[in-house]
Parts: structure tokens; C-alpha cells; sequence
């Protein structure tokens, strides 16, 4: 009877050691697979030289700053061209020139807009679909981007607190 006891604690104390050792093992596979997963949306949320120019045509029909568009030209043809001579001028880091891009997109609309609003629940696409401008007004002066960040800058734009959430995630996902 003493040998069932030592026996069930023997394999009660495997199992909790297998599964100590397995969890931990399945969480990072599980965890890699989600960014991987993460990183391939974003990857194709990035703009393409096409949205570039799609989205200055708007800016253009909108009465835009000229210096602006022009600096998203320049970006336009790096991206058309990522391999141009070192001695060619290079514009902004990427992330300042992604960030102009996501309020300028916000702000005008236009395709690569409506790929960061098919990123969004229904409710959260609608409202930026009405209102653009103030989302691009709200996250425009944001130093440090962050989803934490953006979603109180927009809430205290008046921004509904899930809808800010959702827009912040959706901004994070092209901006990072």
C-alpha cells in the first residue's frame, strides 16, 4: 500500500515537472508564432510608393503644405528605388517619415488610410472614417509613440476610450 503512495507521488511530481518544463515551451512557440504573425501584418501595412503618391494626389486636391508633399515625394522615390548610390540625399529616419504619413493618411484619406481602417473593428472604422481630423489633430504632437500613449492622447481629444484603444493598436501596427 506504501509502494501506491510513493508511486502516485512519484508521478504526480513527473507531471508537475513535465508540465512546469512543457508550459513555459509551448507559451514562447505560441508567443514567437503570434509575432511572426504580428510582424507579417505590419510588414504589409507599410506604405508602398503607389500609397505614397495616392495619398499626396489627395493631399494636393486638399491644399496641403507643399513642403510636405514634396518631402513625401522624395520618400516616394525611396521607396521606389531602395537601392539609389550612397551619394543620393536621404529624407527623414523612417519612423518621423512613417508618423508624418500615418497623420497626413488620417488627416486626407485615400487607400493606405483605408488599409488602417480595415484593421479596425467596424465601430472603431466608422468613427475614424467621420473623423479623420481629429484623430490626426490628437496624434500629431505626440512625442514618443506609443499605443499607451496615442490612446490617451485621443481620449483626451475626446476620443471614446475603446475606440481610442482600437485606433492606437491600428496606428502601432503601421507606425512600428
Amino acid at each position: 500500500m506504501k509502494q501506491n503512495y510513493i508511486r502516485i507521488a512519484a508521478a504526480t511530481a513527473m507531471t508537475a515537472v513535465a508540465l512546469g518544463v512543457a508550459a513555459p515551451a509551448a507559451s514562447a512557440v505560441e508567443t514567437h508564432r503570434d509575432l511572426a504573425a504580428a510582424s507579417q501584418a505590419a510588414g504589409s501595412l507599410r506604405p508602398t510608393a503607389e500609397d505614397v503618391r495616392d495619398l499626396i494626389s489627395r493631399m494636393r486636391a486638399d491644399g496641403a503644405d507643399a513642403n510636405q508633399i514634396r518631402e513625401f515625394e522624395q520618400y516616394a522615390k525611396q521607396l521606389e528605388n531602395p537601392d539609389a548610390p550612397k551619394g543620393a540625399k536621404r529624407i527623414l529616419g523612417s519612423g518621423t517619415i512613417i508618423r508624418k504619413l500615418v497623420v497626413a493618411g488620417l488627416r486626407h484619406g485615400g487607400v493606405w488610410a483605408g488599409k488602417i481602417v480595415g484593421k479596425l473593428h467596424k465601430r472603431s472604422g466608422d468613427f475614424l472614417k467621420r473623423n479623420g481630423g481629429k484623430v490626426a489633430d490628437a496624434i500629431e504632437d505626440v512625442e514618443s509613440w506609443s499605443e499607451t500613449a496615442l490612446t490617451l492622447a485621443l481620449v483626451k481629444a475626446g476620443v471614446p476610450a475603446d475606440i481610442a484603444k482600437d485606433l492606437a493598436m491600428a496606428i502601432m501596427m503601421v507606425a512600428v
